[in-house]
């Protein structure tokens, strides 16, 4: 690994920046989500289920960063209105796994298209390539972030 040698100002500012960003994020991601009757964790859940298809809870607890007992009350919220399936695993009944029902795949169609119509907006400032340099570069950070946690547990 390469050491930087840059001021120690431009990565608080950097870290600061992403930390301001998340929480304006996060509060117009709640206000889009409400009248669908959705909150951002229940919605991340659709959309890793959408993506990955039926997953064991222990995996989706991984993917969000929480342990498995953290998102029980959520995963039975989006049960009970039945946008999520809930089974045992045919090979080790102890293990619990999960899928999006075709209700909770219409609601997510929906609420990605009323999200995606306000996301676009904030993307409006830069040209294609910008937009896909950010975005390599964004995960090769997110890569740097995972290698360094991991390192360290």
């Amino acid at each position: 690994m390469r050491r930087l040698e840059i001021e120690w100002d431009v990565t608080n500012e950097i870290e600061m920046s992403f930390f301001r960003i998340r929480k304006k994020l996060r509060t117009v991601v709640e206000k889009s989500l409400h009248p669908f009757g959705l909150t951002p964790p229940q919605f991340y859940i659709l959309m890793i289920l959408r993506k990955s298809g039926t997953v064991r809870v222990t995996h989706l607890a991984e993917h969000m960063n929480v342990k498995p007992s953290a998102i029980t009350v959520l995963i039975d919220q989006l049960v009970k209105l039945e946008y999520v399936k809930r089974s045992h695993s045919d090979e080790d009944r102890r293990v619990v796994m999960l899928e999006i029902e075709g209700k909770g795949l219409e609601l997510f169609n929906e609420v990605l298209r009323s999200h995606n119509e306000w996301i676009k907006e904030y993307f409006l400032y830069f040209e294609a390539a910008e937009i896909i340099d950010f975005w390599t570069k964004l995960k090769k950070f997110e890569k740097a972030v995972d290698s360094m946690i991991d390192k360290n547990e």
